[in-house]
């Protein structure tokens, strides 16, 4: 099983709007004893919640099961950025008016089509900085999520140490589109909210820009900090099986999110690269509450410490009920 640290290398006091991963305190269950007539007997103890298992080359390995966890959907969402009306599926774009935000309107910049959007997190002497937009997937939420895009990182993208770029999925327990925005280092209670970010990481530049992929992820069960935060875990493959992009060049991410049933650690989180499975794990209790669903998504590039300016593209985003896989490439 791969190691699940936190990320307190990766924490996010606040993002460029003020807002981003989520969290909230945790409360430790102890054993209790049961009193009945003439006789204690004690009650059974409550397990350890027990990490998520990494299971891609058990189910890389079963036909069925990659096949059951690669069932199509429905589509919910869907951008290709081909003109302005694309901003107006996002609640929030972060960077519009400064230019960081940015339509881009030829085909020489675009996964397909003519157009993709462009986020830049500009220099701002050491200081974070970033760009991106927020989309509402609806009041009702989904209890299965996929978010496919495809991205390219600029071929000068280079972070520093820590970023947050990429896509995200969040669940929330209302309709509020900013609940539990500017939660970090906190852990969700289970009744209230959970998210998970496909991004890069260069491990303190031991690994170049933009660093390997993995899930960045706040759950009730999630592991704390030694600083006494629950900064987003990393939920990553094993060192062998980490991917770490060329700058340059499109890519496909998509990532999927199933709720677990409440009181049962069956959850599920699931990760794509063009189109070949790249993590999974299974045993998940993301929430308590059966009112928790995931209803918001995000893109965008965020830098801690920006020395220099970052920029990334986006294309071709959709939502499903189920996989979606790469856009297919029109045929010349």
């Amino acid at each position: 099983m791969a190691e699940i640290p936190s990320a307190r290398h990766n924490r996010l006091a606040k993002n460029a709007n003020g807002r981003y991963p989520l969290s909230m305190k945790r409360k430790t269950l102890a054993a209790a004893l049961v009193t009945i007539p003439l006789a204690f007997t004690p009650a059974a103890r409550c397990e350890e919640p027990q990490p998520p298992q990494l299971v891609t080359k058990r189910t890389l390995s079963d036909p069925k099961a990659l096949a059951a966890l690669q069932s199509a959907g429905t589509i919910v969402f869907q951008d290709d950025f081909e003109g302005k009306a694309s901003l107006a599926k996002y609640f929030e774009i972060r960077g519009l008016k400064e230019g960081l935000a940015v339509l881009e309107t030829e085909a020489a910049q675009a996964n397909s089509g003519h157009g993709s959007i462009r986020f830049t997190a500009p220099a701002n002497n050491g200081e974070s900085s970033g760009a991106g937009a927020t989309g509402w997937i609806g009041n009702d939420g989904l209890e299965r999520a996929h978010l496919r895009y495809h991205i390219r990182f600029a071929a000068d993208y280079d972070q520093g140490n820590l970023n947050h770029t990429g896509g995200s999925l969040a669940a929330v327990s209302g309709s509020d589109k900013w609940q539990a925005m500017g939660k970090a280092g906190i852990r969700p209670r289970g009744d209230d909210h959970f998210n998970s970010r496909f991004e890069p990481w260069c491990d303190w530049r031991k690994v170049k820009p933009p660093g390997y992929l993995f899930l960045y992820t706040y759950w009730m069960d999630m592991k704390k900090d030694p600083d006494g935060h629950y900064w987003g875990n990393m939920l990553a493959p094993e060192a062998a099986d980490r991917f770490v992009p060329e700058r340059g060049r499109w890519y496909c991410l998509e990532h999927m999110i199933r709720t677990n049933t409440p009181g049962k650690a069956d959850g599920e989180l699931a990760a794509w690269i063009d189109g070949k499975l790249y993590l999974h794990f299974t045993g998940i209790r993301w929430r308590s509450d059966a009112r928790v669903l995931v209803k918001r998504f995000d893109l965008g590039v965020y830098v801690h410490q920006a020395a220099k300016d970052n920029t990334v593209w986006f294309d071709d985003v959709a939502i499903s009920t189920g996989y979606i896989g790469p856009k297919p490439k029109p045929e010349k």
